[in-house]
């Protein structure tokens, strides 16, 4: 939601918006219509991406309720799709800023 209301902010800057979960399809389409989200998510159910960029939180096995959830962070892409930055931090219970983040993604993507 808070990347939601500074997307003027990213549109102004130049930077795009997508978000990769562990959640169905299904229930981010709810979260789409309850908070009008405009960028896309991209759902991740089986957490392969999540793994494979070395995200996941390996707190959690295959079958915990849990499993699949990634450290909270963002990734920086640039024009041509390759990762140029990152930014996360450990456990899922904090967020990085959606200040931090712009100001993480215009200072990588000069």
């Amino acid at each position: 939601m808070q990347l939601q209301g500074h997307s003027k902010a990213f549109e102004d800057a130049g930077v795009g918006i997508a978000v990769l979960t562990y959640d169905s399809p299904a229930l981010q389409q709810k979260f789409i219509d309850k908070f009008h989200i405009t960028f896309p998510l991209l759902s991740d159910v089986e957490a392969t991406s999540i793994s494979n960029l070395g995200v996941l939180d390996t707190d959690y096995s295959p079958g915990d309720s849990a499993y699949g959830i990634p450290h909270p962070g963002v990734f920086i892409v640039d024009r041509d799709g390759i990762i140029a930055g990152k930014v996360f931090i450990t456990g899922f219970e904090k967020r990085v800023s959606a200040e931090g983040v712009l100001a993480a993604a215009s200072a990588t993507l000069k």
